[in-house]
């Protein structure tokens, strides 16, 4: 089942009913008012826009809606809980029967896979399997890092945020949330649920990009949460190489003349393939060199007590 971390849904202004103008920050221009806006960011984040000129409400929020149960994300089972807790706000009728109404603008696909090594692990692991430094780019973040396509256009930004959960949730901005929610019934704490915890979040900011990550033909709520797709598979699948099979150790001038390279690079594959570029005519590294220092990373370096692995595995 596909879930969710962060949803932004909009519907038209014509199926809500009232709303508490109270709570809402009242914008306007030239003495008109332009919209009604309500924000808050603890002890989850949520933002209602209610703007009758565009004719639209939008909402944006978290799975921590759900208090404990965040820990089952957003998805089809959650979606009917999520939504009628969100406050201020009378739909003209029941809200899942809106479902279809709703329309998804942006969303974080999420996964949280058990995961007992440092996340470093899986970092290293990317670095070196890129498929085109120049493509995409590993950067660090906090608690985990960012995989994502070098592009211009933000329709066709891809960023898969890869962190440890569990050291997320002991951040400041999230004590709000840890102390309001409290304990699980048998008494355990959701620090300890999220321990071992890493979260796979691919943030997609686009209505086309959700149609093609996920395989849908609109953008409606309902096909969103009942998509099929692995878009998070997807993306490591376009970003990343294959592990080689041929881990055979093998001892050559070659290989010496290899090691050397891999010496002066910090034996990082990013930095061995940026200095190949600066020593090849006009940066051209042929795939089948490239390919050659790959395989003698995995035959030769690979640290024994940090076997090869294959990310996508986690996420299958």
């Amino acid at each position: 089942m596909l879930c969710f971390d962060k949803l932004k849904l909009v519907i038209s202004t014509k199926y809500v009913k009232g709303f508490d103008k109270s709570k809402f920050q009242e914008v306007s221009l030239n003495e008109k008012t332009q919209y009604y806006k309500y924000e808050q960011k603890m002890p989850y984040h949520l933002k209602i826009r209610i703007d009758y000129e565009k004719n639209e409400l939008v909402i944006d929020f978290t799975s921590k809606i759900l208090g404990l149960g965040f820990i089952n994300l957003i998805n089809e089972d959650t979606i009917y809980e999520c939504m009628y807790a969100i406050p201020f706000v009378e739909f003209e009728d029941d809200v899942e029967f809106l479902f279809d109404k709703f329309e998804v603008l942006k969303c974080d696909v999420t996964q949280d896979v058990s995961y007992g090594y440092n996340i470093k692990r899986l970092e290293r692991y990317v670095t070196s399997n890129l498929k085109n430094y120049d493509k995409w780019k590993c950067e660090n973040h906090r608690n985990g890092f960012v995989l994502k396509n070098v592009v211009t256009t933000p329709r066709y930004k891809k960023r898969l945020v890869i962190y440890n959960k569990g050291n997320e949730l002991k951040l400041e901005k999230n004590r709000a949330f840890v102390n309001n929610v409290g304990d699980f019934d048998d008494g355990s704490f959701i620090e300890e649920y999220f321990r071992y915890k890493v979260r796979f979040e691919l943030n997609i900011n686009s209505k086309t990009q959700i149609r093609q990550l996920l395989g849908i033909q609109d953008n409606k709520l309902m096909s969103v949460l009942s998509s099929n797709a692995n878009p998070i598979l997807t993306v490591l699948n376009e970003a990343l190489k294959e592990i080689p099979t041929d881990t055979r150790h093998i001892c050559n001038i070659k290989d010496y003349l290899k090691e050397l390279v891999f010496k002066d690079c910090d034996y990082s594959l990013g930095k061995v393939e940026s200095k190949l570029k600066s020593l090849y005519a006009k940066g051209n590294v042929k795939a089948a060199v490239m390919e050659s220092y790959r395989n003698y990373y995995y035959r030769c370096l690979q640290d024994k007590s940090d076997p090869a692995f294959d990310l996508r595995k986690l996420v299958e």
